[in-house]
């Protein structure tokens, strides 16, 4: 801890804001992927600001879906397209300062993968989601010397594939608080360094009405796509090889990295042979060729 002038103590204390998404690329089987991002609640309008600028640019205003890219960044339909790829070359070149992203791609076809824990696939879907959480704190927070963290999830309301059928309760929302102080106490224990963590209520929210949820769905598509090389699309291709380029970079020194993500960008799998984390995937698209144009 830091004193100032007459001996007292002061702990550092942040606010961040936590944006949730998950991709299935073959629902209920197959690879899992949760996206989260990360961003300090005092910078979050600097980001969404920053967001709306290159909105302006293409005086285009409707929802950032990924799966509803079109084909070609070209002609008046392709202004979503070219909003979208603005974004991921902003993200690139500095918004990545104030928004972590993070994806945990969970293989459930892995013969570690222990099916028998989950009774229902929500099951899954919440543990791992709050198993990201603390990977994220432990990965992108902790390092930058905070001794208490307050935290808020926000969840798209209409598209989170995690919900259950009508006829099930899905304990989503009190699960994560439940889950992630649980699991950073017991680090706690291990480790009196790490910060204390305080959830507050998980939001859900019109991920329409909101560019910090469009953008966590961006990240987390282009990642699916990067991973898997399913689709077709020109667009969707693209924005994938700029995360292959990402995360190439990032298997190099931190000094020798080009785009300066270290501790800002994360792409992490579980489980492994062993049934542990890992981090080395065998990407299905090439890196993109250069720099990506503007316009």
């Amino acid at each position: 801890m830091q004193g100032d002038l007459f001996g007292y103590t002061q702990r550092r204390k942040a606010h961040f804001l936590i944006y949730h998404d998950e991709s299935e690329p073959a629902p209920n089987k197959g690879w899992l992927l949760i996206g989260l991002l990360f961003v300090r609640s005092d910078t979050a309008e600097s980001v969404r600001a920053a967001l709306k600028w290159y909105r302006n640019q293409e005086k285009y205003y409707g929802e950032i879906h990924f799966s509803d890219l079109p084909k070609s960044f070209e002609g008046p339909f392709g202004k979503k397209a070219r909003v979208a790829r603005r974004w991921m070359r902003a993200y690139q070149e500095g918004l990545c300062e104030n928004a972590f992203f993070t994806c945990l791609a969970v293989n459930r076809t892995s013969p570690r993968f222990e099916h028998k824990r989950f009774e229902e696939e929500y099951h899954a879907y919440n543990r791992f989601t709050a198993m990201a959480i603390k990977a994220g704190i432990s990965y992108f927070l902790a390092p930058l010397g905070y001794h208490e963290l307050e935290l808020t999830v926000f969840s798209d309301e209409k598209e989170r594939k995690s919900r259950p059928d009508q006829n099930m309760v899905d304990n989503f929302e009190d699960y994560l608080v439940y889950r992630v102080e649980l699991d950073t106490f017991l680090r706690q224990v291990l480790d009196p360094h790490y910060p204390t963590v305080a959830m507050k209520p998980v939001q859900t929210i019109n991920s329409a009405k909101d560019d910090l949820l469009q953008l966590t769905d961006l990240l987390l598509g282009a990642t699916q796509v990067a991973l898997s090389g399913k689709s077709q699309r020109l667009v969707k291709r693209e924005l994938g090889s700029m995360v292959v380029s990402w995360y190439l970079d990032l298997k190099k020194r931190p000094s020798e990295q080009a785009y300066k993500m270290h501790r800002k960008f994360n792409l992490w799998g579980f489980p492994d042979e062993e049934g542990r984390p890992f981090s080395n995937f065998a990407m299905a698209l090439p890196p993109c060729s250069g720099q990506l144009e503007l316009f």
